[in-house]
């Protein structure tokens, strides 16, 4: 096989490759790569979209006494996940405990969207 053939069919097996990555990215987290989703599932729990963009004073002026922090990644995947925070309840959320009643994805410096947590208890 010459180095073209091997390339062109290297070229084709990146491009199935990434095809198939982005579909399953599609179907778990509901959004293609690169975009801000419109629910984020966290704690066991699921949360929609609030409001529109807002600043960290914005969400950090609720008078609440638990501080707004960082508690993971949306989606969960190294490198491609945009920090999550809340304000949870207790230090560390294990199932079970109460979970913040929002969350917030960082969408850009200093820009996050909100989310509210769907249904009740």
């Amino acid at each position: 096989m010459s180095w073209r053939n091997a390339a062109g069919t290297g070229v084709a097996v990146l491009l199935i490759a990434a095809g198939g990555l982005t579909v399953w990215y599609r179907a778990t987290y509901h959004v293609f790569p690169g975009m801000v989703p419109t629910v984020v599932h966290w704690c066991g729990r699921d949360y929609e979209t609030e409001s529109g963009p807002l600043s960290w004073a914005q969400i950090t002026a609720a008078d609440s006494p638990r501080q707004v922090r960082v508690v993971g990644s949306y989606p969960p995947i190294f490198g491609l996940g945009r920090p999550l925070l809340a304000a949870p309840v207790a230090g560390s959320v294990r199932p079970g405990e109460p979970c913040a009643m929002g969350v917030y994805v960082r969408t850009g410096p200093g820009r996050y969207q909100a989310y509210a947590l769907e249904g009740g208890p």
